[in-house]
């Protein structure tokens, strides 16, 4: 089953188009909508040509929301951090 109809899918909206790499060498690309049904997609594309153009990627979109096999649930990040130099906090910098 679909996840959207066509015209749910070009009433969609561009959030991101991002080529990624590995060592140097375009690997896939990363593609992120805002979909009609208000939630944000994410679809990671390894068929989509390196130099592929905007109407390109729009119509791989279409594709991926209209067939729901190339969906990808976006991972959050984790986010973590440590404190450093604690007993230095109020030494002057000179």
């Amino acid at each position: 089953m679909a996840h959207f109809t066509e015209a749910q899918a070009e009433a969609s909206k561009l959030e991101s188009v991002r080529k990624e790499f590995t060592d140097g060498d375009f690997a896939y690309w990363v593609l992120r909508v805002s979909g009609s049904d208000g939630q944000y997609h994410q679809f990671v594309d390894h068929n989509l040509a390196e130099d592929a153009n905007l109407t390109a990627v729009k119509g791989k979109l279409i594709g991926h929301l209209t067939g729901s096999e190339y969906y990808v649930a976006p991972t959050p990040p984790v986010i973590s951090g440590s404190a450093h130099f604690e007993d230095d906090k109020g030494d002057t910098l000179g």
